[in-house]
């Protein structure tokens, strides 16, 4: 087996079936396999994968395994020397899946290569970024992203190719030899997982690569925004371990307070308290 399509799905039944659709429309000319995992969605996701697209492999989560653990499942059921990752909110174009595996065939270096992402009205989105910083994280989390434009790689247009230090994760080809045992670390259950993983492979010598004349397309975050409060808080649990693993505990300090606002802003509630109470008893280490 060539390639193995993963797509974890929440709650998403229209936008997984569009994306199962351009899948079967635009085929790769390799042997292929699409395993959707699906983690426990309240909607009929699972009945329509099942009554329209017999030839998927479905994987029923009785509770919701969170993104990295459901792509973890359906890795585990893979059999592809590649992996293509794809979020459930996505249309790949004719070519994309084929051009991304030709890609990798040529380049032996290269262990993640990811495309052009845009919506769908055409308009691009930037999906490639440097490592961040806390210096970083404590901007982004304070909506002052004017002085992210470096980690944000404001000045790079997508337009040319060019290896990176991650991607956005909603449309990625692996290479299996560059992948431990697992995908995602499921300490990061919901954030940061991508970020891991790319800082894994990089340290493990392999390229990050992205290209230009490949695209698909994307929505962006359509699980993630029906996040109720208990999920909100792991979210932020989540931000909390990357930073503290990759720059240590002061970190912690640094941003806790932050993320405090920003869930009482979000959830229009005075309950930080608990949020900080949550963060500060979490096992983050």
């Amino acid at each position: 087996m060539k390639l193995s399509i993963i797509i974890t799905s929440w709650n998403t039944e229209k936008l997984l079936q569009a994306c199962l659709r351009s899948i079967k429309s635009f085929p790769p000319s390799c042997s292929f396999e699409t395993i959707v995992v699906d983690n426990a969605s309240r909607d009929s996701s699972a009945v329509m994968v099942a009554k329209e697209f017999p030839e998927v492999l479905l994987l029923k989560n009785a509770v919701n395994a969170g993104y990295a653990g459901g792509n973890n499942i359906g890795y585990g059921r893979s059999n592809g020397e590649y992996i293509l990752l794809l979020g459930s909110d996505t249309e790949v174009f004719p070519k994309t899946i084929q051009r991304m595996t030709e890609y990798l065939d040529s380049h032996p270096d290269v262990g993640i290569v990811s495309c052009r992402l845009e919506l769908p009205n055409g308009n691009l989105q930037g999906s490639c970024k440097r490592f961040p910083t806390v210096a970083n994280a404590a901007a982004m989390y304070c909506s002052m992203h004017f002085l992210n434009r470096k980690y944000l790689m404001a000045d790079f247009d997508h337009a040319s190719e060019k290896e990176i230090d991650q991607p956005d994760a909603t449309c990625i080809m692996i290479r299996r030899t560059a992948l431990d045992h697992i995908i995602f670390d499921e300490r990061f259950s919901i954030l940061y997982n991508d970020v891991d993983l790319c800082q894994r492979v990089k340290r493990k010598g392999w390229k990050i690569c992205f290209v230009p004349d490949v695209k698909a397309i994307h929505l962006g975050s359509q699980s993630t925004k029906q996040a109720p409060p208990n999920v909100r808080l792991v979210m932020y649990q989540n931000i909390l371990l990357y930073y503290q693993t990759y720059f240590g505990r002061y970190s912690r300090f640094i941003l806790t307070p932050i993320l405090v606002v920003r869930f009482m802003l979000a959830t229009r509630s005075l309950r930080g308290y608990s949020l900080f109470y949550s963060l500060n008893k979490a096992k983050l280490s």
